[in-house]
């Protein structure tokens, strides 16, 4: 199929709704059934759009009537949707980007610099504003906050989230079960042991895992993420989170107040106790705000004031305290 100017395979092709989509490629893992597509009749010259393939759980029409009700540039928008076979075939706008996975591997292959603190602040600033968007007004958790579902756009850059299809209403969370629809890594907790889930606060924990990631190019709790507070690790990571500015590249040219409250944040955030992150969406984004304020603010130090805050943070840890 020619789409643009360029030959395109086209692996399936199926009516969904008002639409006839063409699928060019699976989308993310193949554990997830998640295509990008192509209506030639969506407008002049067609567009393109993302197809999810979703189980067709208790209330999962419900949550997709909401989802429609979604008007933020923060999340794709849903065009059309059936049911087809017991699952629920979606089609969402696509977002241009690339996905985290993808965004990390091509820093690990040096093909994109580490992102700075100050960008991964205001990154992790707007997915948090969205979060407690989804969770304030349409009292949506999304439940599989991971690399894989989250698009890092460009011009500007944002964090976008996709891939609503382990999402809960608040109605609907009794009938989550343990391992469904997420990334031991980045899930909650609370999410792993079937517990009840209580949705701000496991989403919280999964956006700071991400913020740790962006900050570091690491998992926290020596690589366990949210796998630390599970039965079997959970004696060996007590007290093994280890605070992101001291594995910053080049972390120590930050002011020191400026390291204490970006710890303060990332750290709060990731407490594999529900209890003790930000109970309240507020105090999280105005902690959020604060930081991403006090980044704005931060003169960009010269190498010799570099070395100076480094001189002065020794002295400081090594006094004699007569």
């Amino acid at each position: 199929m020619r789409i643009r100017g360029r030959e395109r395979a086209v692996l399936d092709r199926r009516r969904i709704g008002r639409g006839d989509y063409f699928f060019l490629e699976q989308i993310g893992s193949l554990s997830r059934k998640r295509y990008l597509a192509f209506d030639p009749g969506a407008g002049p010259g067609g567009d393109f759009f993302l197809v999810q393939i979703w189980p067709n759980g208790p209330l999962a029409e419900q949550q997709i009537r909401v989802l429609q009700r979604l008007k933020d540039d923060s999340f794709p928008r849903v065009h059309d949707w059936q049911r087809r076979e017991g699952n629920l075939e979606v089609v969402t706008s696509w977002i241009e980007g690339i996905s985290l996975v993808d965004y990390y591997e091509n820093i690990r292959n040096g093909r994109r610099p580490q992102v700075v603190p100050g960008q991964a602040v205001r990154l992790i600033h707007g997915l948090a504003n969205a979060v407690c968007k989804l969770h304030h007004k349409r009292q949506i958790a999304h439940g599989d906050i991971q690399p894989a579902n989250v698009i890092i756009t460009s011009h500007p850059s944002r964090l976008v989230l996709i891939d609503f299809g382990s999402a809960w209403t608040a109605q609907s969370s009794a009938w989550r079960e343990e391992g469904d629809g997420h990334n031991r890594f980045y899930a909650a907790p609370e999410l792993q042991s079937g517990l009840p889930t209580i949705g701000f606060l496991a989403d919280q924990f999964s956006v700071s895992v991400l913020f740790y990631e962006l900050l570091t190019g690491k998992l926290p709790y020596g690589g366990l993420g949210g796998k630390a507070g599970r039965a079997e690790f959970s004696q060996k990571t007590d007290g093994t989170l280890v605070p992101p500015s001291t594995l910053i590249p080049n972390g120590v040219a930050l002011p020191q107040s400026l390291r204490q409250t970006l710890d303060i944040v990332a750290m709060r955030g990731l407490a594999l106790a529900p209890e003790k992150r930000y109970p309240q969406r507020n105090e999280w984004l105005n902690d959020m705000f604060q930081l991403s304020a006090q980044f704005r603010l931060t003169p960009q130090l010269t190498t010799m004031e570099r070395l100076l805050t480094r001189v002065l943070n020794w002295v400081g840890r090594h006094r004699i305290t007569r």
